[in-house]
């Protein structure tokens, strides 16, 4: 009878076994790792320029046929000095024309009596396509300057911004600015792709050329497309952007109307290679690296068939330890009453462990909830999340430890909360981050372990002193802040 509850046993374990490995299949799925097998690293910002005062100091590019001069960088404030990311696609029309383009792959043209874009008579009204990813979206201003014939210099800002994925999670973020006159009008995008760091209570930027790809291959798509170029802008350098700037040529909107073939009749050799050499590697770029959590069908199928086996083994063994004789079930009760899992310290460790290695992934699953609900609102989702992200831990390392040894509780914050972080960035397919953002996470961990230890020591020693507690307490308060006021 022994040999029958062994054997019951394993079926449990097999079972478990087979539901972790169904969690870590989407898991795996989304974790994109560099070509020479390391995560790839990246600088969010480029510093500042030293000292440019006005437009006499700063290079100027030429956009449109009227001769406009753009300044081919986006910045936080009306200045030179704080500059942000550099502009990489031009395409030469409206933003609201090019917003029609992304989100309803349809054209539009201009009504010069409204002074406003709109469908062509000839087509249908503008509905959302099947798998059309661009949406409208929210974020921080940024300006950038224009030197125009007309009225000389000027600041404007974005006329729009669109992004694929959400915004608590990964997404590819687009800001549209627009300039010219309606017979000559031209659109600057600032494209990126980011992610929403709760360390940091804003986005960070991973990548720059990935998402520039995305949108030359989205925009290639539209029949209206009549060439697509790279042009020198010489604005690399931050990031991954090379200085190259992809500018866009539109036909006249009717064009839209055509049958594709006779578009791309007009379109020169090198113009229609380039355009399929672009598309295939911006597939790579948007699929390589989801912006939202996207599991493909591989994936889920082998995850569904490991839950059906999990299932079905956890319940066969589950009925052949019920099916075994009372009084060796009854002493299996016993020796698990003696055992290490009743054991109050033990408990604690686990409960610990499990709540460190959920908690961001909790945090972040309720952001993205609430953003579907309320989703013009993400000042009031943050405030709401944040002291929930930023002092749980805490709470729970300096209350938890009890028993055991401080290295114990130290490797248990450590390696449970690092694993959190870890399972946070697979959950919203996040492979790219910076070398300050994980210098500042290591940082984070450490503080977290001497939190566990001065809390375990307070509780054990025969005379608690707190003044421990509170340095290790004021040591997390500080990396919190850090990168909330100064940066990372």
């Amino acid at each position: 009878m022994a040999s029958r509850l062994g054997a019951a046993e394993s079926l449990v374990v097999l079972g478990v076994v087979l539901l972790l490995a169904t969690a870590a299949v989407p898991t795996a799925s989304v974790v994109d790792f560099g070509a020479n097998g390391g995560v790839s690293t990246a600088a969010t910002t480029e510093p500042a320029p030293n000292g440019p005062k006005s437009a006499a100091d700063v290079r100027l590019v030429s956009v449109g046929d009227r001769g406009d001069r753009l300044w081919p960088f986006t910045s936080r404030d009306r200045s030179f000095e704080t500059l942000t990311l550099p502009v990489n696609v031009v395409v030469e029309g409206n933003p609201a024309r090019v917003r029609s383009l992304l989100m309803y792959s349809r054209d539009a043209t201009w009504d010069e009596t409204n002074e406003s874009w709109q469908q062509a008579s000839t087509e249908q009204p503008p509905t959302a396509e099947a798998g059309t990813p661009w949406g409208s979206a929210t974020g921080a201003d940024r300006f950038t300057f224009v030197d125009t014939a007309d009225s000389g210099g000027l600041w404007i800002a974005e006329s729009m911004q669109l992004h694929d994925g959400t915004y608590f999670g990964s997404r590819i973020h687009l800001r549209l600015y627009g300039g010219g006159t309606p017979d000559d009008s031209w659109t600057a995008i600032q494209a990126h792709r980011d992610y929403w760091d709760w360390f940091r209570l804003r986005h960070t930027v991973t990548s720059l050329s990935g998402p520039q790809h995305v949108v030359e291959r989205d925009l290639m798509r539209q029949s209206t497309v009549v060439d697509v170029r790279r042009e020198r802008f010489a604005n690399g350098g931050i990031i991954d952007a090379d200085g190259w700037v992809s500018v866009v040529e539109l036909g006249p909107p009717q064009l839209s109307t055509l049958p594709r073939d006779d578009v791309r009749r007009s379109m020169p050799v090198e113009s229609a290679t380039s355009r399929s050499e672009a598309a295939e590697r911006a597939g790579s770029e948007r699929g390589g690296t989801p912006s939202v959590l996207d599991t493909p069908a591989r994936a889920a199928g082998v995850g569904t068939v490991l839950s059906v086996l999990a299932i079905g083994f956890v319940g066969i063994g589950g009925l052949a330890a019920l099916a075994t004789r009372r009084d060796e079930l009854g002493a299996l009760v016993e020796r698990l009453r003696w055992s290490r899992l009743a054991d109050d310290r033990f408990q604690r460790v686990v409960a610990l462990a499990v709540a460190l290695v959920a908690l961001p992934v909790l945090v972040r699953s309720a952001a993205l909830g609430l953003e579907r609900v309320v989703p013009n609102h993400p000042k009031v989702i943050a405030g709401l999340l944040f002291p929930v992200f930023a002092f749980t831990p805490a709470v729970l390392t300096a209350h938890l430890p009890r028993g055991y040894s401080s290295e114990l509780w130290f490797g248990t914050a450590f390696v449970g909360y690092g694993t959190g972080l870890v399972a946070d960035f697979a959950m919203i397919g996040v492979a790219v981050v910076p070398v300050e953002v994980v210098l500042h996470r290591f940082a984070v961990l450490v503080a977290l372990g001497c939190l566990a230890v001065a809390g375990h020591r307070r509780f054990e020693a025969s005379e608690p002193r707190r003044a421990p507690l509170w340095a290790a307490v004021c040591l997390w308060l500080l990396l919190f802040a850090w990168p909330l006021f100064l940066g990372t």
